[in-house]
This record gives C-alpha cells, structure tokens and sequence, in this order.
C-alpha cells in the first residue's frame, strides 16, 4: 500500500516538480532530562496511516531482529522503492516495529523505531515536506533512502547517537534521500534531532537537556551554527543549495533560516493544529497563539520548575484538544452521533475540526524512556502504545529483549483474534463508535493500569542499576527480562481479550453489534451477496500450554486465560471517521480545511440505562481484569478490581 502511493507521488513529483504530500500524520516530541522528574530524556511519535482504504488500521508487528553475519556483496534491499545498501560485515541485534505487510515486494518495511545492543534508540521518521524551489535544485531521488528502510540501515551498526547520524549523512550523500523527514536517535549520553531538507541536504543538531520540543509533519529548525561541529551535523552544501535555489531565508536578525528556506511558506493546518496541542498541553501558560507564523522547535517551560513525566507523554499522544476548553474538536468526530442524535443537528462550526494528536489514523505509539543509570546494553525501556493511542494501553519493555510475545507477530491485513495490534484497535472502535455508553472509560481503565506498570518497572528499574558497571553480568540478565517481559505480555493480552468480550457484550445488551471481520476490510471492499467464509480468520485454537498458570509480578491478580471469543457475523460499517483516508480526499498538497466526507450512521443507539450493567472485574471470581488496575485504588496500590462501563463525558 505504502509502496504504491510513493511510486505514484514519486512520479507525480518528477512530472510536476511538485514536494510529496500524502496526507502525512505522524507527530513526534522530545522531552530533555534536566525536565523530567526521573532525569531520564523521553522522546517519541505517532505514527499515522491515512492512506485509502486502509487508513487507521494497518497491522503492525513488535520484534527482535537477531544479530548475523554477511557476506561480502550482500545488501540490504528496500522494496518500496529498490533502494539498496551494502551490509555489514556484522550487524547487531535490534528491535524494530515492522508494517505486518512486508516481504512480499508490496510494501516495504518500516521498522519506524527501536533499540540496538549497544544502546541507541531511534524513532523514524515524522515525515516533512521541502518546498518546490528546493525540489528544483536538490530533487529527492525515487530509489533513495525512505522511511521504509532507514531502521534497518542505521541500528544494525550505530554504537551510538552521533555514529547513526554520521551514518544518515552519509548515506544521504551517497545514495540520495527519497523523502523529507526528521528523525530522533538517542543514546545514554545524547539526543539528536535531524531534519532531512532535500535530495542531499541534511542538518542535525544535539538536543539540549533543559529543552523540550513538539514537531509534526513539517520543518522547524531555525538558525544553527553549522561552524558548531560538537553540536551540529550539517551537509556541506545546505546553505548553497538554498542559495541557488532562490529560497534562501533568514531570521529577524539576518541569520539563516533553514525551515524558511526548505519547508512551505506557512504550515498546513493539521501540522498547526497538532503543534499548537502539543505546546500548550504541556506548557499551559506558554505564551503561543494558534495563528503564530512560526513555532521555535527546542523551547522551555514557562513555569521554570515544571517538571515532566511518563504520563504527560502519554497523555501527549492521547490528546483530543480537551484541555482547550472545546475551541477544536478532533476532525473525526464531523458527523458522528452526539447525544442520541444522528450528527444532523450537529452544532460544531466547521473550522472548529482541527486533526488532533490522538486521531483516528494512529497505529502506532511510542515513548522512548531512557535512563542513564541502567546498564548501557538496556538502552532504556520503550513504552509501546501498539495501536490506536486514545485507547490503548502504554507497555513497558526493555531495549535488551530477546524476543517478544506472540501476538506482537501475525501478519494479518484484516481483524485476528491472536493478533495484539488487532485487538486493541478492536477496543477502540468499539469505545470511539458507542462514546454515550463507554464515555471516557476504556481510556481511564489503561491510564490506571499504566500507574500500576510504572510502579512496577521502577522496582524493575532499581534492581538492574546494581549491573550498571557489570556489562557481563548485564548480558546475562536478558534471559530474565525476555522471561518476564513475555510472562507480562501474555497475562496483559489474554486480559485485552477479556476486556474485548465484555465490551461485545455491553454492545449486545444495548442492541448494537461489532464485526472486527467486516470493519478491518478495505473501506473499498464491497460486500457479496453471500457472505464469503474463507475471509474470516478461525478463532484460536485452546492449547495446554495456552491454559497453563503463570505467576505473575506482585500486585497482579491472574485469572486462567479466556479464549472464548466470539466472531461477530454482523456488525457497523468501517472506518466511519477517517476521512483522511477516504478516496475522494486529496493526496497531494496541503489543504488548509480537510474535505468533510458524508460518514456512514449507525442504528440509532438504545437508551444506555436500558440494557445490563457489565462488570469487567476480579472482584468475586469475575474471570477478567487479571491486572486489577481500576476504578478504586489508592494512588496507584491496593486496587479493589472494579471497573463498570458507564459513561464518563
């Protein structure tokens, strides 16, 4: 899918001179360690899929990508554009987050984020897009290197931050980029924001510790000293090209400016939006405006004291413009039923729709959390969002993982009962769909959970400082992290699938139904006159080693494994929201008001009082919510396992 929209944006661009734009989402921040409570440096992104017809659900897959050996001639070989690269002799072990469609010569990639063994972190990429007079002098190159392949050719063999950016440079150089991107590689001693401008042109700057940035899908770097060599990496030519191309710009003070001088004359609308959320959810008093021509990428609270946590990031990539006092609406709600109405009566003014941080396109959340106590050959933890971020739950895992659970890796394009991605993309169209029954409390039932996780890995955390200076015996530890990282993930996923059911049941009581089968489809896909059973994925299979009891963590309530989950044969319509992935929307260029897109109507809901109340709890032999983290607790301990779907708005 993402292969044939680049050919096809590719091929427009060398006709038209015209900068890529298909309809690009994803949003990415940093957070420097003099900021956060923890003095660890957080940074991650969203990644977005809009593409038609597939946009906002795009299986994705959580992996380890073991060590190996090559061969002289061998190369890396990028099949969404043929982009090729000699490997090394020798490549390190690394996670990766891998598009489920790969492999097969229809995709590419897109291993988007992970961890090496020797530490460094990367999230690639937020996608931007240079400016035509730039275009003109310093073309992307079509078998460049993309987005698609840039993870596989930097973590296999950066021993650290500034060696993977070194590396980019280079590649860039050689090889030519296929894209505009910016990119975050990060190690225990430094970060490092890149912007890619051109074909050739590239500048990267170290992130300062007292800073914090917010960036979506456009250029942001302003004046640099690119005679900086400690603090900058900068392609030779980037401020001739700029020349050359009659786009050089400069800052108040005559200096140059290179998102002036690469990126669009004013920013799109759903980059806009999303920075503007971003900056003012973490900063409150900031002194920004929405129409502010510009905003400065690393920036300082203005609370000099504010310090900042794993949940404001959370919370970051989750947002839905509610701490603006209803001024935007997320653009996915345009038609979708308020109150009991059918989005006739609708009273929102259309240019309070903005594309919020939390859409309906995410697939993909990360937060990088790394923490320069543990030993070097962790890295830090990832905390994985692996699905929609508005309701999904952030799950911690180590850098140094041997392998990752089972559900993180079928390779289904439609709906999968054993898939994690398809599970909980499931949850959120049922809690995004049926807000007057659910409201806010799928969202809260994750955000209690992850309280109980945080806790859980600073204990983690203040067992491994001890092998800080032990790198062998730091080695040796990665058998017992893979352990409980799978012991934890399995206990976690066969609670998504309890927590799925009640939800179908919530739905059934009210007279509404939900088919995962029939709402993962192509949005182009048209139904048969008989149903078509072969497109149906089998329910799993109960094995002994599925039903088996595994001692948890402390504080976690086990129940035995429920597999019992229904295939719904009927159900809504999908994708009702993400008209940015709809056909008639445009892919190339930015429109400053997306096109509203007339949104399929569910039945009309029954009222919610009238059905049956659903218990999702341990409490009582309730066989769900194994980890307990709800409603009742006590700052985070000694969880009564309540948790009730009523509405919350």
């Amino acid at each position: 899918m993402k292969k044939t929209i680049f050919k096809i944006a590719i091929s427009l661009m060398a006709i038209m001179l015209l900068p890529i734009q298909a309809v690009q989402a994803c949003c990415g921040f940093i957070i420097g360690r003099q900021l956060t409570k923890d003095g660890s440096t957080l940074f991650g992104r969203t990644e977005d899929y809009p593409y038609y017809p597939n946009g906002g659900k795009h299986n994705k897959n959580y992996v380890v990508v073991e060590a190996k050996k090559y061969k002289e001639g061998d190369q890396i070989v990028d099949e969404s554009n043929g982009f090729t690269y000699p490997r090394a002799a020798s490549e390190m072990k690394y996670t990766a987050t891998y598009d489920s469609a790969r492999g097969d010569g229809s995709n590419g990639a897109f291993g988007e984020h992970g961890f090496n063994e020797a530490g460094v972190s990367m999230s690639s990429t937020v996608t931007a897009i240079p400016n035509k007079k730039v275009l003109e002098k310093d073309p992307l190159k079509a078998d460049g290197l993309a987005e698609a392949a840039m993870l596989d050719v930097v973590l296999p063999r950066a021993k650290t931050a500034r060696e993977a950016i070194e590396l980019l440079g280079k590649v860039i150089q050689e090889k030519g980029s296929a894209e505009g991107n910016t990119v975050v590689v990060a190690d225990q001693k430094e970060t490092w924001y890149m912007e890619i401008l051109s074909g050739h042109q590239y500048v990267a700057v170290k992130v300062p510790e007292d800073k914090y940035a917010v960036f979506a899908n456009t250029y942001y770097l302003g004046h640099v000293d690119l005679k900086d060599k400690e603090n900058v990496i900068a392609s030779e030519d980037v401020e001739k090209v700029a020349k050359e191309a009659g786009n050089y710009k400069t800052d108040k003070d005559g200096n140059f400016h290179i998102a002036k001088s690469y990126g669009p004359e004013k920013y799109a609308e759903g980059d806009r939006s999303r920075t503007y959320a971003g900056i003012t959810l973490l900063d409150p008093k900031s002194k920004i405006t929405y129409e502010d021509e510009e905003y400065e990428l690393f920036r300082s609270p203005t609370d000099p004291n504010k310090k900042f946590t794993l949940e404001d990031a959370f919370a970051m990539q989750r947002n839905r413009f509610e701490h603006l006092n209803g001024r935007f609406v997320p653009d996915d709600q345009i038609g979708v039923k308020k109150q009991g109405d059918d989005g006739a009566n609708d009273a929102v003014r259309k240019d309070q729709y903005k594309y919020a941080l939390g859409n309906e396109n995410v697939i993909d959340a990360h937060v990088y959390q790394i923490d320069p106590k543990l030993p070097k050959s962790f890295g830090g933890k990832v905390w994985l969002g692996l699905g929609p971020s508005r309701n999904t739950p952030y799950v911690p895992f180590y850098g140094n993982v041997q392998d990752t659970y089972k559900a993180f890796k079928p390779q289904t394009a439609t709906y999968d009962p054993n898939s994690w991605y398809w599970t909980v993309w499931h949850i959120d169209q049922m809690a995004i769909k049926n807000q007057d029954i659910f409201g806010k409390s799928v969202q809260d039932h994750w955000k209690m959970m992850e309280k109980q996780f945080i806790a859980d890995q600073e204990k983690k955390d203040i067992e491994n400082y001890s092998l800080k200076d032990q790198p062998d015996a730091a080695k040796a530890a990665e058998g017992k992290v893979t352990k409980d990282s799978l012991e934890m993930s399995d206990r976690l996923f066969q609670h998504f699938k309890d927590y799925e059911k009640m939800m179908e049941k919530r739905l059934e009581a009210a007279g509404r139904k939900s088919d995962p089968y029939r709402a993962s489809q192509p949005d182009d896909k048209q139904d048969p006159s008989t149903p078509e059973k072969p497109d149906t994925p089998k329910p799993p299979q109960t094995t002994d080693d599925a039903n088996k009891t595994i001692i948890p963590a402390p504080d976690y309530t086990a129940a035995p494994p429920t597999h019992d989950i229904p295939a719904n044969a009927e159900g809504n319509p999908n994708n009702r929201f993400g008209y940015a992935a709809k056909a008639n929307v445009q892919v190339f260029g930015q429109p400053a008001v997306r096109t509203e897109v007339p949104q399929v109507q569910s039945p009309t809901p029954q009222v919610p009082s009238q059905a049956t109340q659903i218990t999702v709890a341990n409490a009582e032999g309730n066989p769900n919510n194994r980890f307990g983290y709800t409603a009742n607790s006590d700052n985070g301990k000694n969880f009564k396992n309540v948790e009730t779907f009523v509405n919350t708005k």
